[in-house]
């Protein structure tokens, strides 16, 4: 059985009309899906999906993703479902939310981490250290160097290059199921490589690849 890349759709709180779920949609995949091909050996076994957290298929793959999880909404099914879904060994990518910076935590993340205490209510997350293997597993990267496509192109004019910052949830075990890209949009990255920006698309490519090799093959 090969890969196949799954995006998460969920209710929006108020924007978008109930779409952040899609924001990148579908040029990112199609562009990692190349990249992958380009790049790796992973088999890939068909085109990139869309799904429900309560769809009963997200248990035939390893690897979700979730993006403007400042607007997520989830139903009492979804978060048991997702819940369920990490501890039988999956993993999700949380990315694209962005707010004030400067250490600070905003809106958008107490909405992620009101989710986040739904779905784990005694596990905390954990910043991830810049020597984690999950840096080094395919590509080495310097994520104090991956700054996020979105500072590039001054679409957040208040960030500065060193407020992407990367968290992890662990389970009891000390797996790592869920990685957190704050203040950073790896998704943008893909969805236009041809700006390239300073390599910040680039590095984006690499940090999914090193996510999805990660979760493969642990």
């Amino acid at each position: 059985m090969g890969f196949r890349f799954v995006r998460i759709r969920y209710q929006s709180i108020g924007r978008w009309n109930g779409r952040t779920w899609a924001y990148d949609y579908p040029r990112a995949e199609q562009h990692l899906y190349e990249a992958l091909e380009r790049t790796t050996g992973i088999y890939l076994e068909g085109p990139p999906i869309v799904l429900d957290l309560t769809d009963q298929r997200i248990f035939d793959y390893p690897v979700l993703y979730l993006c403007e999880p400042g607007y997520w909404d989830a139903s009492e099914e979804e978060i048991e479902n997702l819940r369920t879904y990490l501890d039988r060994g999956g993993f999700i990518i949380i990315d694209d939310f962005h707010d004030a910076g400067g250490g600070t935590f905003g809106r958008e993340w107490e909405n992620f981490y009101r989710i986040l205490k739904r779905i784990f209510p005694d596990r905390e997350p954990e910043e991830l250290p810049n020597d984690h293997p999950i840096w080094s597993i395919y590509y080495d990267i310097d994520p104090l160097a991956a700054v996020s496509t979105k500072i590039e192109t001054g679409q957040t004019p208040w960030l500065d290059s060193d407020d992407d910052t990367y968290f992890g949830i662990f389970d009891d075990k000390g797996r790592l199921v869920m990685i957190v890209c704050y203040n950073q949009d790896i998704g943008d990255g893909w969805e236009w490589p041809e700006y390239n920006l300073a390599n910040a698309s680039t590095v984006s490519f690499q940090m999914a690849i090193n996510f999805i090799v990660w979760a493969l093959s642990h």
